[in-house]
């Protein structure tokens, strides 16, 4: 059969059957001519085999017409063999069903020219099956038309290799529908050139998805036109990853709308450049979230402009980390308003620097919350100015922090208006440093409150001035706590008025230190109330000078206490007075020292009333000076108590003027020791009144010397008690004068001791009356001495009672002299004992009279010496009575 089909006329070819045509073998088709092939009928074209078909020479296929194309299975185009394909012509092409075009394989279709591509029609292009599409060459996809391209099927874009992606056109590109850009994939956008991308209309940018944004490649980005990117939605420029977001450029991001600006994310946000952040319209700024403005890196905050920082909304204003607040430019933290200022949080506000709260104006320092103004730091207090400060209300005053406070220069603190002053807390006062205190102003003192006052410090209290202390009113001085009143200055103290003086309290003027108390000046001291006097210590009593104590009112001086007496040295108690030494009380006198009375001047001395002498300690009385004591007026002496007199010195009794002593009440003498008594002088002696000797007492009387004893008035002897006289020693009793004896009446010269009566002069006994004689007792007369019994006048001896001669002893008897015998009565005589009698002179004897010797009795007769009985003489023999001779002895009659 091979060998009939070459001879076989076109016409005979035309006539085969369809089954002669489809029983052919494929060597018969292979021996076709061109002409043969074109002669086949379409009916004949349709009974070929497949595998005949494949078997026809790429001549016989080009030579076929497009009504033979037509006729062609979808089978049968699938048997073509890829040379078969490619021999075809652009008319074959053109004519080849859709549905026999989708029986391509994808070798075939990759076996396609780019002039077999050019002209196949759009439908037989949207035919192709998206394998055969993806096996066209890149050099077919570029000989597409944009209207091919166009044509194609949304599953067919989607196919498309990278590569062939790449080999489209910008033309292309642009043909795309909206759908057909959506339906790239990723990879295949990712695959566009940037000239493709450019070439995208801005539907096609809206139409691409966000997975497809975000495939874009930077380079893509950025190519992209100004109106294209404005047209990407918000959630594609949400989807832009963020080195997207950095190929973007400022042009881009300033035709963004707001909208879009918001749907930035905040990691692409932070990946824009500084250059593309200061590009940003203001209304952009305004735009971005509050996510989006704490995502800000700080070189993007560094890079806001003024303007942009000042449209910033209140809430991203508040949004901002305190690194981006810190990362401010002091420009654009000085451009915001005031509502800006006050959405800042205290973080946001303790991170700024301290050149950006200085860069602060006062209009926006003023809008900081309270919070805010509690919240900066120690720096950034430092950093403020003066007219930061003085913008600032009473209620941010009260909320500084004291650490802040105290971080303020003192420059800042003078500047503060005296209601910020008034602001200012306990704790916030207390904090100040001392040189801020110092720097306060004296109006800015006197607005302190009293509270404050009262939280000051020591130190703040010691670093307060003069005029500042002299600011303070008088209720903010009282105010002052007694540590820091003592911590005041001595210059401040003596700089206070008499009213701020007066203000004090009690406690607060006794915890002045003993150096502020040497400060005060006269004046001061004198304006204190009695109060303030009486609270002094005893220490700063101590400390005030003389002159201090010399402008005492006496009212004060009657309010110290008398521990405070006690205490006042000896030149302070000297510096006193006499109307203020008049002013003591009673208890001041009895708390007086020693030493303290000692120093007192015979002016201060009498200057006291009876009752303040009487109340001076007995030791204190005994200090005074005997000048102090000669000085005291008589109603002074007289009333000292009986313990005071007794307790005077032996010297201070000598000093006593007699006019002293005179005033001496009863009591007052009868107190006097006995020490004090010697001492008395005889001129004081000498002018004490009988009531006054009379209360003597014997142990007083005996004391006295003998001068003393001398210097008695008769009056004042004869007042002396019977238990006086008795008491006088020998001494005394010797001392006494006739006139003082002639004073003394019997009862007391019958008080005399038997010593004492023997030491009197044989004088003094001489002058004894008769009723004195007659007043002896028998034991006084027994102690006369010899010389005193010889002494009696013959008066005196007739006056001794017969009971005293009895009393005679032999020594005395025999001292008596004839006239004193011859005075003698009979009955006196009588009363001789016979050993006195026997002790008689025989001149004694001889002297008596007839009748003395008549009225001897028997016993005293007999009791006669015989040298006695010689002397009788005969005219006292002859009057011897019957019963004296009977009673003469032998010897005695033997001897006359």
């Amino acid at each position: 059969m091979a060998s009939l089909i070459p001879s076989l006329s076109t016409t005979q070819i035309a006539s085969l059957s369809t089954t002669s045509i489809a029983g052919l073998t494929t060597e018969d088709w292979v021996a076709f001519s061109t002409a043969q092939a074109a002669a086949l009928t379409t009916a004949q074209v349709a009974a070929i085999e497949t595998v005949d078909i494949r078997a026809l020479s790429t001549a016989n296929l080009a030579a076929l017409g497009t009504h033979q194309i037509v006729a062609l299975s979808g089978t049968q185009v699938a048997a073509l063999g890829t040379n078969q394909v490619a021999a075809m012509t652009t008319t074959q092409v053109a004519a080849i069903q859709t549905s026999d075009l989708r029986a391509l394989t994808t070798a075939q279709a990759a076996a396609l020219g780019t002039a077999q591509v050019a002209a196949l029609s759009t439908t037989q292009i949207a035919a192709l099956e998206t394998a055969d599409l993806r096996a066209l060459s890149t050099n077919a996809v570029a000989a597409l038309s944009t209207t091919q391209v166009a044509a194609l099927g949304t599953a067919q874009v989607s196919a498309l290799s990278t590569q062939q992606v790449v080999a489209l056109s910008t033309a292309h590109v642009a043909a795309l529908s909206t759908t057909q850009v959506t339906a790239l994939g990723t990879a295949q956008v990712a695959a566009l050139q940037t000239s493709d991308v450019a070439a995208l209309a801005t539907s096609h940018i809206a139409a691409l998805t966000t997975a497809q944004v975000a495939a874009l490649g930077t380079g893509q980005i950025a190519a992209l036109s100004t109106t294209q990117a404005a047209a990407f939605e918000t959630a594609d420029l949400r989807a832009l990853t963020t080195a997207q977001a950095a190929a973007l450029t400022s042009a881009q991001l300033a035709a963004l709308s707001t909208t879009q600006i918001a749907a930035f994310e905040t990691a692409d946000l932070r990946a824009l450049s500084t250059t593309n952040i200061a590009a940003l319209a203001t209304g952009q700024v305004a735009a971005l979230g509050t996510a989006q403005i704490a995502a800000l890196t700080t070189q993007q905050v560094v890079a806001l402009t003024t303007t942009q920082a000042a449209n910033l909304t209140a809430a991203q204003v508040a949004a901002m980390t305190t690194a981006q607040v810190a990362a401010l430019q002091t420009a654009d933290l000085a451009a915001l308003a005031t509502n800006q200022i006050v959405a800042l949080t205290t973080a946001q506000v303790a991170a700024l620097g301290t050149a950006q709260v200085a860069a602060l104006g006062t209009t926006q320092f003023a809008a900081l919350e309270v919070a805010d103004v509690r919240a900066l730091t120690t720096a950034q207090a430092a950093a403020l100015s003066s007219a930061q400060l003085a913008a600032l209300g009473t209620t941010q005053i009260a909320a500084i922090e004291t650490a802040d406070l105290r971080a303020l220069s003192t420059a800042n603190i003078a500047s503060l208006g005296t209601s910020a002053i008034a602001a200012l807390g306990t704790a916030q006062v207390s904090a100040l440093t001392t040189q801020q205190v110092a720097a306060l102003s004296t109006t800015q003192a006197a607005a302190l409150e009293t509270l404050d006052i009262r939280a000051l410090t020591t130190a703040q209290a010691a670093a307060l001035s003069s005029a500042q202390l002299t600011a303070l009113s008088t209720t903010q001085l009282a105010a002052i706590e007694t540590g820091d009143l003592r911590a005041l200055s001595t210059t401040a103290v003596a700089a206070l008025g008499t009213t701020q003086l007066t203000s004090l309290g009690t406690a607060q003027i006794a915890a002045l230190g003993t150096n502020q108390v040497v400060a005060l000046t006269t004046t001061q001291v004198a304006a204190l109330t009695n109060g303030q006097v009486a609270a002094l210590t005893t220490a700063q009593l101590a400390a005030l000078q003389t002159t201090d104590v010399a402008a005492l009112t006496t009212g004060q001086v009657a309010a110290l206490t008398t521990g405070q007496i006690a205490s006042l040295a000896t030149a302070q108690l000297a510096a006193l007075g006499t109307t203020q030494v008049a002013a003591l009380e009673v208890a001041d006198i009895r708390a007086l020292t020693t030493t303290q009375a000692a120093s007192l001047s015979s002016a201060q001395l009498t200057a006291l009333s009876t009752t303040q002498l009487a109340a001076i300690e007995t030791a204190d009385l005994r200090a005074l000076s005997t000048t102090n004591i000669a000085a005291l007026a008589t109603g002074h002496v007289a009333a000292l108590g009986t313990a005071q007199v007794a307790a005077l010195t032996t010297a201070q009794v000598v000093a006593l003027t007699t006019t002293q002593a005179a005033a001496l009440t009863n009591a007052q003498v009868t107190a006097l020791t006995t020490a004090q008594v010697a001492a008395l002088q005889t001129a004081d002696l000498a002018a004490l009144s009988t009531a006054q000797v009379v209360a003597l007492t014997t142990g007083q009387v005996s004391a006295l010397t003998t001068a003393q004893v001398a210097a008695l008035g008769t009056t004042q002897v004869a007042a002396l008690g019977v238990a006086d006289i008795r008491a006088l020693t020998t001494a005394q009793a010797a001392a006494l004068s006739s006139a003082q004896l002639a004073a003394l009446s019997t009862t007391q010269v019958a008080a005399f001791e038997t010593a004492d009566l023997r030491a009197l002069s044989t004088a003094i006994i001489a002058s004894l009356g008769t009723a004195d004689i007659a007043a002896l007792s028998t034991a006084q007369v027994a102690a006369l001495g010899t010389q005193q019994v010889a002494a009696l006048t013959t008066t005196q001896i007739a006056a001794v009672e017969v009971a005293d001669i009895r009393a005679l002893t032999t020594d005395q008897a025999a001292a008596l002299t004839s006239a004193q015998l011859a005075a003698l009565s009979t009955t006196q005589l009588a009363a001789i004992e016979t050993a006195d009698l026997r002790a008689l002179s025989t001149t004694n004897i001889a002297a008596l009279g007839t009748t003395h010797v008549a009225a001897l009795g028997t016993a005293q007769v007999a009791a006669l010496t015989t040298a006695q009985v010689v002397a009788l003489t005969t005219s006292q023999a002859a009057a011897l009575t019957a019963g004296q001779v009977a009673a003469l002895t032998t010897a005695q009659a033997a001897a006359l």
